[in-house]
């Protein structure tokens, strides 16, 4: 019985001549998806997500809250048991995972986009 080796993803890039260039190989992927549909497919589903995180945590935006407010010491006791000064190293670590995952949503849409374009022109 002679064994055959499992199927690959898509084997992408091959090399062409003396100029070395980067071509698209228009092999075909498992189950006769070609390499170029599995690029835009990859692409559309990373800018799907993409698009999901942006949506949940949105890009920071600056604060246009207006009106005047008293100060309060970091030791003052807040109404939930919380000082003012653990109630703010919880907001300023909210702010920078809210700002951490809008750049990985905004990357993903990038990266989806840029697949979908190399797939298109290859």
């Amino acid at each position: 019985m002679q064994q055959t080796a499992p199927p690959q993803a898509c084997s992408v890039l091959k090399t062409t001549g003396p100029p070395r260039l980067l071509l698209m190989a228009n092999v075909r992927c498992h189950r006769s998806v070609t390499c170029q549909q599995f690029l835009n497919s990859v692409g559309l589903l990373l800018g799907m997500v993409g698009v999901l995180i942006i949506f949940r945590f949105g890009p920071p935006q600056p604060s246009f809250e207006t009106g005047v407010s008293l100060g309060l010491e970091d030791g003052t006791p807040l109404p939930d048991g919380r000082t003012v000064a653990e109630h703010n190293s919880q907001v300023q670590q909210l702010r920078a995972r809210y700002s951490r995952m809008s750049k990985v949503g905004l990357m993903l849409v990038f990266i989806g986009f840029s697949l979908q374009l190399w797939a298109t022109w290859t």
